[in-house]
């Protein structure tokens, strides 16, 4: 890792060693860093999992319209045009 910060004290190229706070505070961010790149790296593989998820629940779901514009098509063909009360069991026809 390279720092470049101005030189407020000495004109010196000499190596400086950091103190044992400095080294502290550095590895502290570093570790850090390294453990917010896992954590999107697991959020990247929660959102490929999720996408997965998602198309097969769509693909479930346009298998149920499917489903469904087929039924309504054989009970449209049988009793015509009308409306139907799930609660009752009642299909009341539509008025010509």
């Amino acid at each position: 890792m390279e720092l470049n910060t101005p030189n407020t004290q000495t004109a010196s190229n000499s190596p400086k060693t950091f103190d044992a706070s400095e080294l502290q505070e550095l590895t502290a961010i570093r570790e850090a860093y390294e453990q917010t790149t896992v954590s999107l790296g697991q959020l990247e593989m929660q959102k490929r999992e999720l996408a997965k998820t998602e198309k097969r629940v769509n693909e479930r779901l346009t298998a149920i319209e499917a489903q469904e514009k087929v039924f309504l098509d054989k009970i449209v063909a049988k009793y015509g045009e009308g409306t139907f009360d799930i609660n009752t069991g009642i299909f009341t026809p539509k008025s010509k």
